[in-house]
């Protein structure tokens, strides 16, 4: 496979990731062109205006490595699974940076790696089961995640089903997640009563972004090379979560396994916010695409052949060139 010699080395990752990132900005970054990026579904709504152009898309990229590296991280951690991980790291990047709505600094590139920390840390429970700590700081990372993006409240659900999944919550539990997930929003009702006076503003913000008008499923407006792309990592997706891995089960611990279970509920959860909450929920996209990148690595795991998964990786960021110019 592509630099499989690499594995570790954590520089020639982050090389090759910001090579391809740099192709895949260059209308922002090197011709000037950009879109402004409207945060609709934030408690910042209207605050970050300054940040515009190729502030924007340097700070963008920033985040996108930064989330890609607490993959790489999360799957050294949590999931037994060996083999390839550089290529976290790179199948993030790739399907990001395909989307030109991605490239300005929004509020879902500060929930993306909040929503990353939360997971991070909460896939540590397993460890303890009395690690209230963890349960408390990984709650928190998600509040702080809705506080950036609203729709990131509705992930509470499937972080509760995790927390089941690795240990048998009880009323402590319950209580220490709710706090820890409602800490952000207690700091920011006195530092907007000192603002301007109106200490409800976060809340009132938050629950209006996250109550429809009415609910049906919608299809979020894109153009026909996107819907394409989509199309295409979604069928990897589902060939990196199915297909069998007769080779890398016994590697597997049941921790891994839970781990992965947990992943998929958030993929499930965050394309059902995708489709709910249409045509506001457009960059939910880029949260999707955490599982889905974690899915496309096991997908490369399974395949053998290295002229089969390097064609396949070329491929791939063919196609967000692709979109992106199309």
């Amino acid at each position: 496979m592509i630099f499989d010699n690499i594995r570790r080395k954590v520089f020639s990752i982050l090389l090759f990731a910001l090579l391809a990132l740099l192709l895949l900005y260059s209308k922002e970054l090197f011709f000037g062109i950009s879109e402004k990026a409207e945060w609709r579904n934030s408690v910042f709504t209207g605050c970050p205006d300054i940040l515009t152009g190729k502030l924007s898309a340097a700070i963008s990229m920033f985040m996108v490595l930064v989330a890609g590296m607490l993959m790489y991280k999360l799957s050294f951690d949590h999931i037994s699974i060996m083999g390839r991980e550089h290529l976290l790291v790179w199948l993030w990047v790739v399907p990001v940076g395909g989307f030109s709505f991605l490239h300005p600094l929004s509020e879902v590139h500060f929930a993306t790696v909040f929503i990353l920390l939360s997971y991070n840390v909460l896939f540590n429970v397993y460890k303890r089961t009395s690690d209230y700590k963890a349960i408390f700081l990984s709650s928190m990372y998600l509040g702080i995640a809705t506080f950036f993006y609203s729709f990131a409240i509705y992930l509470f659900i499937p972080y509760i089903i995790t927390l089941y999944r690795f240990k048998i919550a009880g009323f402590r539990d319950w209580i220490i997640s709710i706090a820890g997930f409602v800490v952000p929003f207690y700091f920011a009702i006195f530092v907007f009563h000192f603002l301007d006076g109106n200490w409800l503003y976060p809340i009132e913000t938050t629950l209006n972004n996250i109550i429809p008008d009415n609910l049906s499923i919608k299809i979020v407006e894109m153009k026909t090379s996107q819907y394409i792309f989509c199309a295409f990592i979604a069928v990897l997706t589902m060939a990196g979560m199915f297909m069998p891995i007769t080779l890398t089960r016994q590697g597997m611990s049941q921790s891994t396994i839970s781990c992965l279970r947990s992943i998929s509920t958030l993929m499930f959860f965050s394309v059902l916010i995708y489709l709910l909450f249409a045509p506001e929920s457009k960059l939910m996209l880029q949260i999707i695409f955490i599982p889905a990148t974690i899915y496309l690595r096991i997908l490369f795991i399974k395949i053998n052949k290295n002229i089969v998964a390097n064609s396949l990786f070329i491929l791939l960021l063919a196609a967000s060139a692709i979109t992106l110019m199309s």
